[in-house]
């Protein structure tokens, strides 16, 4: 595993709050890409962008237009 992969990994981790020991990093940073790796994969090429579904946001006491 390079070195700068595992660095770059960490700091994420730090950013988001996590901590792992000497001997948990590498393990975390190996799951982590097969992971990555498999949800990738599952994602299609050429997705139809309108056909997705989307998350919208109405505020508490707003009303939505038909």
């Amino acid at each position: 595993m390079s070195e700068a992969l595992t660095e770059d990994f960490l700091a994420l981790t730090r950013q988001a709050g996590l901590t792992f020991t000497d001997e948990e990093a590498p393990r975390m940073h190996d799951a982590w890409l097969k992971m990555h790796a498999v949800l990738l994969s599952r994602l299609p090429t050429d997705a139809d962008l309108t056909a997705e579904p989307a998350l919208v946001f109405v505020p508490a006491g707003a009303g939505v237009a038909a």
